[in-house]
């Protein structure tokens, strides 16, 4: 205990030193800093050895593949790559091999790729002439995105590239994002370049009655989706096609649980071990789940919004994506977090700065 500590520590100063920037150090990133090298702590203190197991098995199925790796070495193929997180396996390695506990290095990687968010949103919102207060953060690194660095799964690493994917001006590391996207998890990288295509399409048009667009576009990216996992399915693993569910009032109950942050709500009491009472007890403090998409969407309907295209590009990913796991029987918030990040700042535009034409940018 007193070795994970001290390197918990380590780390923790590690996260502080980044913090800085032009010789002050950013409040929010470093209380983060402070909060996570704390909770780190307690959670190894709580639960012991046994922490690989708390909140989501993820974290023991990746020390698995970091086990596996040691033993196995680089299996060079894309489907190795693929199943076995590569993309997150090796930096987790390089820091075990530098003598730090395994579970701790996949929680550093997540609270590093949470300050990359941090500040990749922070400059978007800076282009977009908005003064960036800490308060600003709940919306693109809030309480979820901080409980979820303080566990070893990939979940900051997914945010990270589907941020950089939706904000970068550059279109090769556009292309950078969606391939790590890809190794990580394939059917997030399909859903982001059919928002990008869509967005290619509709960038001629002007959505002038969004609240007449939208219902469309709903429909047809999660018609979409449902028929890409079928044709995934198959291609995959050479089954029969699977007929998609599209039009099932489950699957469009599913739909409008995530977009405001009750995805609890469509399980049944097999699959959760809190009451429905202590769940939404717990959105007080995840607030962010159902404050971001609730934003986000009552201000996709306001006219003459800045940056519409990429509102529409946002919206139609995460629907796609949503008909892509809507065909599965797993459904809880981790499923909007790669989504969040950008739609959290997006509803922040619209409120600070909502109309475009008052702006060359936008």
């Amino acid at each position: 205990m007193f070795r994970y500590i001290v390197q918990s520590l380590i780390l923790g100063l590690i996260l502080v030193l980044l913090s800085k920037n032009l010789g002050r150090f950013n409040l929010f990133q470093t209380a983060f800093a402070t909060t996570w090298t704390l909770s780190v702590i307690i959670i190894r203190f709580i639960h012991g050895q046994g922490q690989s197991q708390f909140y989501s098995n993820d974290q023991e199925a990746q020390l698995q593949m970091l086990y596996k790796f040691e033993r196995d070495g680089l299996q060079v193929s894309i489907e190795q790559v693929i199943s076995n997180r590569y993309v997150v396996i090796i930096p987790a390695w390089i820091l075990k091999t530098a003598g730090f506990e395994p579970l701790l290095a996949f929680k550093f990687l997540q609270a590093l790729c949470l300050l990359f968010v941090y500040k990749i949103c922070a400059n978007f919102l800076k282009s977009a002439n908005i003064d960036v207060k800490t308060w600003h953060a709940l919306f693109f690194v809030g309480p979820l995105f901080i409980f979820i660095s303080t566990i070893g799964i990939r979940d900051i690493q997914i945010v990270l590239c589907s941020t950089f994917f939706f904000f970068s001006p550059s279109v090769q590391h556009r292309i950078y994002a969606v391939l790590i996207a890809m190794l990580l998890r394939p059917h997030l990288a399909v859903a982001l370049v059919f928002g990008l295509l869509i967005k290619m399409y509709f960038s001629r048009f002007q959505l002038q009655r969004p609240l007449y667009s939208l219902p469309a576009l709903t429909i047809g990216a999660f018609a979409a989706g449902a028929f890409g996992h079928s044709i995934g399915t198959f291609v995959q693993y050479g089954v029969s096609l699977p007929v998609p569910k599209i039009f099932l009032q489950d699957s469009w109950w599913r739909v409008f649980a995530n977009f405001i942050g009750v995805q609890f709500l469509t399980f049944g009491e097999d699959v959760v071990a809190l009451n429905t009472q202590q769940l939404l007890s717990l959105r007080i403090l995840f607030a962010d789940t159902f404050i971001i998409p609730t934003l986000f969407l009552v201000t996709l309907l306001f006219p003459k919004i800045r940056f519409s295209d990429l509102r529409v590009q946002v919206f139609v990913s995460f629907v796609f994506f949503l008909g892509l796991v809507g065909q599965t029987n797993f459904n809880s918030s981790r499923q909007n977090v790669p989504f969040l990040s950008v739609m959290g700042v997006l509803g922040l535009v619209a409120v600070l700065k909502p109309d475009k034409t008052e702006y060359k940018k936008g």
